[in-house]
């Protein structure tokens, strides 16, 4: 049942892309970003990250910081589905250090919401960036 006057929270698809993840004689280039259903709002940026968990916690805490003031309440929608357990569980064993600080970012923003899902139109904005930046491109 919808009330007058409620709107259904923004829907804010993220994503990470590391380059050269698989060839350990190139230097590793880490890029998030994110994609705003019906709103045409994304933005990408480059992050320092080795590993893709990481990247994905980058990419959340991103969205985040750069749209809570704008959008005031909404959803993360996060293909990554380790990386929205371990944030959105009560309890976590060793969390690592950048872990923390997404569960206490989304504990300071309770307007903001985590949720998992498998295909992700954020992946084509960073792809997108990132093969923009390959030499010869246009």
């Amino acid at each position: 049942m919808r009330c007058p006057g409620w709107s259904r929270p923004a829907r804010v698809y993220v994503d990470a892309k590391i380059l050269n993840m698989h060839d350990p004689g190139l230097p590793r280039e880490a890029y998030v970003g994110y994609l705003v259903e019906g709103k045409g709002m994304r933005e990408v940026k480059r992050v320092e990250a080795a590993e893709s968990d990481d990247a994905e916690v980058l990419a959340i805490m991103f969205a985040i910081e750069e749209l809570k003031v704008q959008l005031g309440r909404f959803t993360v929608v996060c293909d990554h589905e380790s990386v929205v357990s371990e944030a959105t569980k009560d309890n976590v064993k060793n969390p690592s250090d950048l872990l923390k600080r997404l569960r206490r970012l989304l504990d300071e923003n309770p307007s903001v919401k985590l949720e998992v899902l498998q295909s992700n139109p954020a992946h084509q904005v960073v792809t997108e960036y990132v093969n923009a930046l390959k030499p010869g491109a246009q």
